[in-house]
């Protein structure tokens, strides 16, 4: 019995294999960028720093292996793409993360370095990039092993509960988590009853 191996097969089961090892990379990048702002007596902007560029590492790993999984399924057949709503609800949803992540670096993380006068308005940016990054990385994955619910769903279905998950999350985000990341960027934090109000 001759032994033949697919070559397309094999490289789909290896670009899968690189895609969740990137997936678990960037999840533990998340983790410790976490454990950076609110694991210890003040910001690490260190190891947030080294956490950050991990996460962008892991993103873009990600990306390459994403597409190149879709190439050897699909091939270069746009028509085949749009057919695809689970596949099209997951590449929106990674197009808010890798935008959001750009935000994150950019605008949020920046708010880190210095005090604040007002350092509940200083949070609240980093806490909604922070809960549209931890929704859209769990999403995404969801949407990976959504197989069963694509018929349900399509793109619409998929992308319409996407909205819910980060309006809920970033309600949660503004009322529970930008409280405590002003008290970690200094001045007057008010009480939780005033940021329910505000």
């Amino acid at each position: 019995m001759e032994l033949t191996i697919d070559p397309v097969a094999t490289s789909r089961m290896f670009m899968i294999y690189l895609h969740l090892l990137a997936l678990a990379g960037a999840a533990s990048a998340v983790a410790i960028g976490d454990y950076a702002i609110f694991g210890r007596e003040r910001i690490d902007s260190g190891l947030l720093q080294r956490a950050a560029v991990f996460a962008t590492i892991a993103l873009a790993v990600l990306w390459a292996t994403g597409v190149a999984i879709v190439v050897l399924d699909l091939g270069l057949d746009f028509d085949a793409l749009l057919g695809k709503p689970k596949l099209l609800a997951k590449l929106t949803v990674v197009a808010v993360l890798t935008i959001n992540s750009l935000a994150l670096h950019l605008v949020a993380f920046p708010t880190f370095r210095s005090s604040h006068d007002d350092a509940l308005k200083a949070a609240t940016l980093p806490s909604v990039f922070g809960a549209i990054s931890a929704s859209s990385w769990i999403y995404a994955a969801f949407i990976g092993v959504a197989k069963p619910l694509t018929n349900a769903f399509g793109y619409s279905g998929f992308i319409a509960l996407f909205i819910v998950i980060l309006v809920c999350a970033v309600t949660m985000a503004v009322v529970l988590v930008r409280p405590r990341l002003a008290s970690r960027l200094g001045g007057n934090v008010q009480p939780i009853r005033a940021v329910l109000a505000a």
